[in-house]
C-alpha cells in the first residue's frame, strides 16, 4: 500500500515558509512594518497547520491498512481547520497594530503554495503507484 512521501511535504512546507518570508520583507519595504509583520503571521497561520497535517498523514507505519491511513488524514484535516481558527483568534486578540489584508493576504499566499503543489506537482505516485521521493 503506497504512503505519503517526506518529500513532497516537506518541499511545500519549506516553499511556504520561503514564499512568506519574501512576501513579508517586500510589503514591510513597500508598505511598512505593520503590514510586512501581519502578511509573516498570516504566513505561519498557513504554514504551523500545515505542518501539523503532514505530521499527521506521515504517522501512519508501512504496514499501515487504508483504514489507519485514513483516520490519520481526518485527525489531520481537523486539527489543521482547528489550529487555524485558534492561530487566527490569537493574532486578531493579542497583535496590535495589525494589518487585516496583510494578515490575510500572507495567509492566503502562503495556501496558494498547496494548490501549485497539486496542480504542477502531480499525484505524488509513480506509475507502479509507489510514492516518489
Amino acid at each position: 500500500m503506497p504512503r505519503f512521501g517526506i518529500q513532497p511535504i516537506v518541499s511545500i512546507l519549506l516553499i511556504q515558509v520561503l514564499l512568506s518570508g519574501i512576501l513579508a520583507g517586500t510589503l514591510a519595504i513597500w508598505l511598512g512594518q505593520t503590514v510586512g509583520i501581519s502578511a509573516l503571521l498570516g504566513g505561519a497561520i498557513a504554514v504551523i497547520p500545515n505542518a501539523f497535517l503532514g505530521a499527521r498523514l506521515l504517522m501512519p507505519k508501512a504496514g499501515a491498512n487504508a483504514h489507519a491511513m485514513l483516520k490519520a488524514a481526518w485527525l489531520g484535516e481537523l486539527g489543521k481547520l482547528v489550529l487555524t481558527a485558534v492561530l487566527f483568534v490569537v493574532v486578531f486578540v493579542s497583535v496590535r497594530p495589525l494589518s487585516a489584508i496583510g494578515l490575510f493576504g500572507g495567509f492566503i499566499a502562503a495556501q496558494m503554495v498547496v494548490l501549485a503543489g497539486a496542480l504542477l506537482g502531480g499525484d505524488g505516485f509513480d506509475k507502479d503507484g509507489k510514492a516518489k521521493q
